[in-house]
């Protein structure tokens, strides 16, 4: 029995009507068979999955944002398939893409499809976010807590899919008078280390967000570690000081800024931190985030460091 063909799943508002218009467009001259399935909610996403996973498709590209991988992958993870997929691919058609500008996919539309559809699978990494326990859902970019989820918070309903990295500096503009300092301890697998006076928690994965700021600069998603990346609290000129080196993309050298490399991070802070994951926002503080080398079998070119 031939195999299906793959299941390109399309997030309806990823990058706007233009971009659909795109997609659509590319997938009729694809010289291999793909189905495009478009979606409108999370719900029907993930009926989607279970429907072509059950009619044989072992091979399934989102085409869409950071947010549509993050959807698709836990959804087959859920499933408890995601060790039986084929590959998964990455479409970037959505506002941010950090992950894909971290895979080194390429710009072009046709390609960056094609390569989804038919490239060889690499193992990639994804992180687990815990809560106890349990691991509520995997992550595969960036986490970020504390002064990153307020931003986010911030821009929740502002022009994040217009500015890119431009809009992160306005909102940290926004949040910047009322931030909230934490007292912080990060265990790690080689020991603890607490800190006071906290803004911000990265937990990374790759190594770009909010459209292209380098948060974590030494994230790999195929190295088998997470980096975590705190901010401490300083003056208003240090802190504008931390986000003006974000945009040039070495901020981890601010002395504000430390940065660690480990296989699991618990984390205990005195008041819940805001955290999101690939850009959605969680509704309950994570305690912990744990390395899952090889997860995701990703179609690309691999590691960006090799």
């Amino acid at each position: 029995m031939p195999a299906a063909p793959p299941l390109i799943l399309a997030n309806a508002t990823a990058g706007g009507g233009t971009a659909l218009r795109n997609l659509r467009a590319t997938c009729e001259s694809l010289p291999g068979a793909a189905l495009l399935h478009i979606t409108h909610t999370p719900r029907e996403a993930q009926a989607a999955l279970r429907t072509h996973w059950a009619d044989g498709t072992r091979r399934f590209v989102a085409a869409g944002g950071d947010g549509t991988l993050h959807l698709l992958v836990n959804t087959l993870h859920d499933m408890g398939v995601l060790s039986r997929v084929e590959a998964v691919g990455l479409a970037p058609i959505g506002t941010g893409n950090d992950l894909a500008r971290t895979l080194n996919l390429p710009d072009s539309l046709p390609e960056a499809l094609r390569l989804a559809c038919t490239g060889s699978p690499h193992p990639m990494d994804a992180l687990a976010i815990q809560r106890g326990n349990t691991t509520e859902r995997l992550a595969l970019n960036v986490c970020a807590g504390g002064f990153g989820g307020y931003i986010d918070k911030a821009l929740s309903r502002g022009p994040k899919s217009l500015l890119g990295p431009l809009a992160y500096v306005m909102g940290a503009a926004q949040v910047l008078p009322k931030l909230r300092r934490y007292d912080v301890t990060l265990t790690f697998d080689n020991g603890s280390v607490s800190r006071s006076d906290i803004l911000n928690v990265v937990v990374a994965n790759a190594s770009t967000a909010a459209g292209g700021l380098n948060v974590a600069p030494d994230a790999d998603p195929f190295d088998s570690a997470l980096n975590v990346v705190t901010v401490q609290a300083g003056s208003a000129s240090e802190i504008a000081g931390v986000v003006r080196q974000v945009l040039t993309g070495r901020y981890t050298n601010h002395p504000l800024v430390t940065a660690y490399t480990a296989q699991s991070v618990h984390i205990s802070a005195d008041s819940p931190l805001i955290f999101n994951a690939d850009g959605e926002l969680l509704s309950y503080a994570p305690s912990a985030f744990v390395m899952k080398p090889g997860l995701v079998p990703m179609a690309g070119p691999g590691s960006p460091h090799t």
